[in-house]
């Protein structure tokens, strides 16, 4: 149950099912905000936006559901993509050309985002009989047939997701430097 008073979980069906209930998400989305963008500061800067909006959608998991399975399109304003356009310019500070800032900006959303909606979705409500200390990543079925991840498997171990959520930023923040 979310702030609002809504399942969330629940709203695609409703939707797909034809409901004219679409969900007012500008509450939502308004209480995002950028954070400390400091350009001189531009690796801690993002790292502690992406921690915002990775605990931002933890909180509203529902919303990534909604947002695959409806085109919400008709719901974005100026006032709700003001958060979008505040990440942009923060790339376009650090000296990002403005092909390469969307991209950040895209890679940036899409990383977190998926982030939250697959490896912190499965550790925030785990499976009936999960164990989350066993947890790799990696499917508990036999792996022969695939060499490679039975490599990996051979060498994995359960990461916190948080650690896992570091490595993730390491990544992006060495994407975006090769980019500048």
């Amino acid at each position: 149950m979310c702030c609002c008073g809504r399942d969330h979980d629940q709203v695609p069906a409703q939707v797909a099912a034809g409901s004219d209930d679409r969900l007012d998400h500008g509450h939502h989305t308004s209480g995002r905000q950028p954070g400390d963008q400091d350009p001189d500061r531009w690796q801690e800067s993002l790292r502690t936006y992406c921690r915002d909006l990775r605990a931002w959608y933890r909180t509203h998991p529902g919303l990534l559901a909604l947002a695959r399975a409806e085109d919400l399109t008709a719901l974005a304003s100026p006032e709700l993509l003001r958060i979008d356009d505040a990440v942009v310019g923060f790339f376009l500070r650090i000296g990002l050309s403005p092909h390469d800032a969307h991209r950040a900006w895209a890679i940036t959303v899409l990383q977190v985002a998926g982030f939250a909606e697959v490896w912190d979705a499965w550790h925030d409500r785990q499976p009936a009989g999960a164990d989350p200390a066993g947890w790799t990543g990696l499917p508990p079925i036999p792996l022969g047939g695939l060499p490679h991840l039975a490599r990996v498997a051979e060498h994995s171990v359960s990461t916190e997701p948080g650690l896992l959520f570091e490595s993730v930023l390491d990544m992006l923040v060495a994407g975006i430097e090769a980019m500048l």
